[in-house]
């Protein structure tokens, strides 16, 4: 069965999250034996994360971007607490470090506590769907295919945002949300570094919204703060 791809007004794509299972080369390390000996898991079923694992990570290619769950957690929480999504106008998905892309039921009630919601991810990681009690889809992981998934969901654009980007303009704002067809919002969900290439692939925009560096949930929140002025003066017009 596959989950249904509406067509919002809008959509989220929380991107290179990082969000993944502890690395092989890691599971013997004394503080990633003791973590996952203290919750009852093995390693290749626990989210890597740097606030435990710190020490383990030493010797990880691309350490630096890797092991913050902690960020999309903020984030997602966020996009689905906003006016937009609780209009109805916002379509959600997260995509992983290792290459998943993950749809959000915008109706999802994801835990607030950190450790349930890294036991959520853990779980849908493995199941690769979770679904409520009335066996409504909740999450899914839907695949690895970036471009065809920008196909699918039937994009007008992919705007990135970005330090490196253009400043944004409200203009450029008020002409997205006339659109008939949804833009993507790309928001990097991971703590230091550049994009994926994967990602800069499907981007069709830079843009930044600040001179200074924001976090994750910041430039989501500012992002679809801007999104509903742009709305608002559309319909004043």
């Amino acid at each position: 069965m596959r989950c249904k791809l509406d067509s919002p007004r809008y959509i989220v794509l929380l991107a290179d999250s990082a969000v993944e299972f502890i690395p092989r080369e890691i599971w013997g390390h004394p503080s990633v034996a003791s973590y996952c000996r203290k919750r009852g898991k093995i390693p290749a079923r626990t989210l890597l994360d740097s606030s435990y694992h710190h020490a383990a990570m030493r010797g990880l290619p691309g350490r630096e971007r890797r092991g913050r769950p902690d960020i999309l957690h903020f984030t997602i929480l966020e996009v689905l607490g906003s006016p937009l999504n609780k209009a109805e106008k916002l379509g959600i998905y997260v995509h992983t470090q290792p290459g998943y892309l993950i749809w959000v039921n915008p109706k999802v009630r994801l835990p607030r506590n950190y450790d349930r919601f890294k036991s959520l991810f853990e779980k849908l990681m493995v199941e690769k769907v979770i679904k409520s009690d009335a066996g409504e889809i909740l999450l899914r992981v839907m695949g690895s295919d970036l471009e065809s998934w920008v196909e699918r969901v039937g994009a007008g654009s992919v705007i990135l945002l970005s330090e490196t980007g253009v400043k944004v303009e409200m203009g450029m704002l008020e002409e997205v949300s006339k659109s008939p067809k949804p833009t993507i919002f790309v928001v990097g969900c991971f703590p230091h570094g550049d994009f994926s290439p994967e990602i800069r692939s499907i981007a069709d925009q830079v843009v930044r919204l600040s001179e200074h560096t924001m976090d994750a949930w910041v430039a989501a929140s500012r992002i679809l703060c801007l999104l509903e002025l742009a709305e608002a003066k559309n319909k004043h017009e």
